[in-house]
């Protein structure tokens, strides 16, 4: 068979001319048979059709070259490019990376299958076989294509290229020639190419994809196709920061600036003591200094006035700096607030706005949240910085809200999966509304927050250099934590007392029935409400946790609460049922009998006929009898009688004794014997300041605090001095004080939590606990004033107060108080905790007792991760590894791995297949767990914490186990192919659009506004017609429910779109129409169970 004609058309195709022509060759000739192939291009398509009679050749050759561009594109010469012999160089070796790419894409569209691995394989051991030789012409184009045969036998020669389409389907021309002397001709010059070509290791880059990878290249290839990107990005972006920042810093800060363009804000999350300011402060310099814009901070007055004020000065930032108290004092964001304008301009005139200590906002219903939304109202956006160590407070709702004050409206993340940020939160919450599940939120929080945290920080960037304030330069340290145990017996008074209180707040039989806050548990029809259950169960909490602190507050508490009882039964006797608004408001002393009937009509109230009032009456006053008589019991312990405190006096003695030791290893000896009195509750500072200052007074021991004790509790001033200037007076130098009052005027500060966030007050090394850690999160952060970068110390101690008897009957009682509190809280849904001060449940309790017993035990890790789970991982953590994996090896062992590679390593208790997955420019992860009936895991941060490795981890994949990972990308490919079809589905995309924007809309295009154009029109609709929040929602029903003419309504609805900065809502764009096969295989990873 000599074949003279090929064009691929009924059969005639070069696979068949080659083959056949091969065989009747080995049918004719009893000499080794030879084939040397000219080709611009080879794929292992092409071995597979011609496999049998090639592994039956004595001896093959392919020479590969590069085919020439066409002679147009040469002609596009620009002024840079080299002239003459050097351009057609360049231009060859541009060719030349683009061939060898076109090659590496086809190895990556191959498919992954058993079939398709096996016929690599098998095309690889031909290549080794020793009878073949590749080489690759690089001195310039080779557009010839040729098949030679048996040296001189014959050649086909024409169009095809050594390829399976090129011998099989595409539309092409060859014409063999079988005549000695042309055949000759051919020959000579295929070997004056091959002996100007080099050996090309062909086998080698087929056999990358099933080569032995560590499960780290697996793993880090993953993170490549999700990283990759940004890292690319952050690259190609030359710094140019005027503020000194560590590279850490500037790293997060290339992200925040990428957000907050992309989003209009961005939450800065990083941990305690890692110096978000700083990226807050080069943004709003940026802002400020090169855009020339308007910057507003806002911020506690303490940091206002210290850090931010000294930062501002020494950077020469200009921007309006206001503090809580004064946003909600001015009166166009306030209406109700004093005509004061702490803002400098216009609400309307600001760029930017920075909020330090962003979680004080976290409750929507506040009055500086109603500012804060109001100041950031208007056209165009505002850009908005929040910045908050402890998004996350009380529940998963502190960051939706956090969140909602840029993401405008619910369905802003749909193109990525998310059609409703309401609904993932829901989801979120539904295992517990009280916890983070970052595998949940993960790919949300990844595109709006940067959050780095200590462990982070520590093994990531070792050698990190900080600048001071001063300009020095030093290494990033953090001090190391010693919790110490202080424990005190309370005495025989005491433990009678505690019994007592225990019987009376016992959740399943309580004899404190907390019937004033429980009144509809006493209708005569209907069952009790979820809230005023969950409100009760708050108070016998709170009422635990008083008498835990200082008997003096657990006395006052109960007064008070007596009193308030007081005022209910007045009520009741006058037939009416109040609500707390009514009961506050009769309790005022401008409230008469004439006032009542009014009174219950605007603030609430239920004539007592509904309820069982005998009853109810019965309960309150056998509540105040009980609560007047642990007020008396409490009040006849004296301070002389209190164990806790006789405690903290040895403890501020063993203070100043260590003071004393470590004075002459220290430059300000004087800072040692700072001290900083930590407790809930405000009642407890009244209850210690006096001893103390009477301590100092009478002890010479204590003499060094004499004259230098001072209190916080609130916002107003105690004892003459202000918050603001004892926190200026206690740590002058780390709270960055105005250098004309820079003196040290206090060592011994005793504080509620209103100082456990934000400041800075490292000149202190000693922190006392006062009472039981109770949320162990708040010793957290009140850890993180004194252990912070830069710290002067090596080491900062904590001592944490403990009943020596009590502990586990305390904890006890708390759990099941807690367990009362969650169940009213799923009785009410998931969108809020039943009181803004409600912070845990009792699925959580459980890992906050664990807490409690590990600082007991004096353990330090909770304070050296500052709460950060061990087991947390955030993409800037990913991102990290990443980065310093491309920075210490050849980035091309990541960037020129072909698809379809992987691993197999010993992990965990979940055995399955990791999946990376890519369609068109998008990257998906997949889990497919072992087990046939568990579903497939998609939440991309549980899938990379089952893969997550180190470079040493070892490979380990049974042969067994090999030929199930191609069932497995089966299902994950089908999964993967689901999920796509979903999102090309409009419907699917479209959000729920509330019924009163889709009735504010029909009643625009009824009755128009006047002298508004059809466009104007089209975009007011595409505003309002939008997924927005409930507060928008408010916000709308006032003007659109206004009285007046139907245009008159449209009018004010349209300027309070304007008002709110509602921009016109624009639908996500469904995803294009793709293939089964369209959906590829990046890398894998086999997991298998410890």
């Amino acid at each position: 068979m000599k074949p003279e004609y090929v064009d691929n058309r009924d059969g005639n195709t070069m696979a068949a001319a080659i083959g056949g022509h091969l065989e009747w060759l080995a049918g004719t000739y009893k000499a080794p048979l030879r084939l040397d192939v000219a080709t611009g291009y080879f794929n292992p398509g092409a071995f597979a059709q011609l496999a049998e009679p090639l592994e039956g050749l004595a001896s093959f050759r392919l020479l590969l070259g590069t085919e020439p561009v066409p002679a147009m594109l040469k002609r596009r010469k620009r002024i840079e490019d080299p002239h003459g012999r050097r351009f057609e160089e360049e231009l060859f070796k541009k060719t030349l990376r683009e061939v060898q790419q076109v090659a590496r894409d086809e190895l990556n569209f191959l498919g992954f299958t058993g079939e398709t691995d096996a016929l690599l394989k098998r095309l690889v051991t031909f290549l080794r076989s020793g009878k073949a030789e590749v080489r690759l012409y690089g001195k310039g184009f080779l557009h010839g294509k040729a098949f030679i045969f048996m040296g001189d036998e014959g050649v086909l020669a024409g169009s095809s290229n050594f390829t399976e389409a090129g011998l099989t389907a595409n539309r092409e021309l060859n014409l063999g020639q079988y005549q000695p002397g042309v055949v000759q001709q051919v020959r000579g010059w295929f070997d004056q190419h091959w002996a100007e070509a080099e050996p090309y290791d062909l086998a080698s880059f087929f056999e990358a994809r099933y080569r032995e990878y560590s499960p780290h290249v697996s793993y880090l290839r993953a993170l490549r196709e999700r990283y990759g990107k940004d890292l690319r990005d952050e690259a190609d972006e030359s710094p140019d920061n005027k503020i000194h920042l560590t590279t850490f810093q500037n790293d997060g800060l290339d992200r925040a600036q990428r957000i907050l363009d992309e989003y209009k804000g961005v939450l800065i999350a990083d941990g305690v003591g890692l110096g978000k300011s700083y990226l807050a402060g080069e943004l709003i310099r940026r802002s400020s200094q090169e855009l020339r814009q308007d910057v507003l901070l806002v911020a506690p007055a303490a940091l206002r006035d210290g850090m931010w004020r000294a930062f501002a000065d020494r950077h020469k930032l200009y921007l309006n700096k206001v503090s809580f108290e004064e946003l909600i004092m001015d009166p166009q964001l306030n209406l109700d607030a004093d005509p004061q304008r702490p803002l400098r301009v216009p609400p309307e005139r600001y760029s930017m706005v920075v909020v330090d200590e962003a979680h004080a906002f976290r409750n929507p219903d506040t009055v500086r949240a109603r500012a804060l939304r109001r100041l950031l109202q208007g056209t165009p956006p505002k850009k908005l910085v929040l910045v908050t160590a402890t998004p996350v407070n009380n529940s998963l709702w502190d960051l939706y809200y956090l969140l909602k004050y840029f993401i405008g409206h619910d369905a802003v993340f749909a193109d990525v999966g998310i059609p409703s940020l309401e609904r993932r939160f829901e989801l979120a919450a539904k295992t517990n509304p009280y916890d983070l599940k970052p595998d949940v939120l993960f790919d949300l929080l990844d595109r709006v927050t940067v959050r780095r945290t200590r462990k982070f920080v520590r093994k990531y960037y070792p050698h990190e250099v900080v600048e001071k304030p001063a300009g020095t330069k030093v290494r990033i340290k953090f001090p190391e934590p010693r919790p110490r145990r202080i424990e005190y017996d309370a005495g025989a008074e005491l433990d009678r007392l505690f019994e007592e209180l225990r019987v009376a707040l016992d959740p399943d039989h309580p004899k404190l029935t907390m019937a004033r806050y429980v009144p509809s548990s006493y209708r005569k029809k209907g069952a009790a409400e979820a809230s005023q259950l969950a409100l009760a169960g708050l108070l016998r909490s709170g009422l635990l946790k008083r008498f835990e602190s200082s008997v003096h507050g657990f006395a006052n508490t109960c007064e008070t609460m007596a009193n308030g009882h007081d005022a209910f039964l007045d009520l009741l006797a006058k037939g009416i049922v109040p609500t707390p608004e009514l009961l506050r408001e009769w309790q005022g002393d401008t409230a008469s009998d004439e006032d009542l009937d009014d009174l219950a009509g605007s603030l609430g109230g239920e004539p007592a006929e509904r309820y069982r009032a005998a009853d109810l009456k019965a309960d309150v006053e056998a509540d105040r009898a009980l609560l007047r008589g642990f007020a008396k019991a409490g009040r006849a312990i004296g301070r002389g009688g209190d164990p806790k405190l006789a405690r903290l006096r040895d403890a501020l003695r063993a203070i100043l004794r260590q003071a004393a030791e470590d004075a002459g290893r220290h430059e300000h000896p004087d800072d040692l014997r700072k001290v900083i009195v930590f407790t809930y509750f405000e009642d407890t500072v009244n209850w210690v300041e006096p001893f103390l200052k009477e301590l100092v007074d009478r002890d010479p021991a204590f003499a060094p605090y004499r004259g230098r004790i001072v209190s916080v509790a609130g916002q107003g001033s105690r004892g003459g001095v202000g918050r603001d200037a004892a926190v200026m007076g206690f740590a002058p130098e780390s709270m960055d004080a105005p250098l004309l009052d820079r003196s040290s005027r206090f060592d011994l500060l005793i504080a509620t939590d209103v100082l456990a966030e934000g400041l800075n007050l490292q000149q202190a090394r000693h922190i006392v606990n006062y009472d039981l850690p109770w949320n162990p999160m708040r010793l957290v952060q009140r850890h993180g004033r004194i252990d912070r970068i830069g710290s002067a110390y090596a080491e900062v101690f904590l001592d944490c107060f403990f009943p020596a008897k009590q502990l586990e009957a305390m904890l006890e009682l708390e759990e099941r108080l807690q367990r009362k509190i969650a169940q009213a809280a799923a009785a009410i849904g998931v969108e809020s905790p039943p009181l803004p001060d409600a912070e845990t449940g009792d699925v959580t309790f459980a890992d906050t007792r664990q807490e409690i017993e590990a600082i007991r035990a004096e353990q330090p890790e909770i304070f050296v991760n500052a709460g950060e789970s061990q087991a947390m991982h955030s993409g800037e953590e990913y991102r990290q590894e990443l980065r310093q994996a491309l920075e210490h090896r050849e980035k091309d062992d990541l960037y020129e791995l072909p698809w379809g590679i992987g691993s197999g390593m010993v992990r965990g208790t979940t055995a399955g297949w990791f999946f990376c997955v890519r369609v068109l420019d998008r990257p998906f992860f997949r889990f497919v767990p072992a087990a046939a009936e568990a579903q497939v895991i998609r939440d991309p941060l549980r899938c990379l914490s089952l893969i997550s490795c180190e470079p040493e981890t070892p490979r380990s994949l049974p042969a067994d186990r090999l030929p199930a990972v191609y069932d497995a990308w089966k299902r994950a490919q089908a999964d993967v192919f689901q999920e796509w079809v979903w999102a090309t589905d409009p419907k699917n995309l479209q959000p729920r659009i509330p019924a009163l924007f889709r009735e504010i809309g029909a009643h625009l295009r009824a009755s128009p506004p006047t002298g508004m154009t059809q466009p104007e029109l089209d975009e007011l609709l595409r505003a309002v017609e939008a997924p927005w929040g409930p507060r928008f929602a408010r916000e709308l029903r006032g003007a659109f429910t206004a009285a007046g003419k139907p245009e008159e309504r449209s009018r004010a609805v349209a300027d309070k779109v304007r008002d709110l900065g509602l921009q016109p809502y624009v639908m996500p764009k469904p995803l294009g129409v793709v293939e089964l096969e369209e959906v590829s295989l990046v890398c894998w990873m086999a997991v298998v169970p410890e």
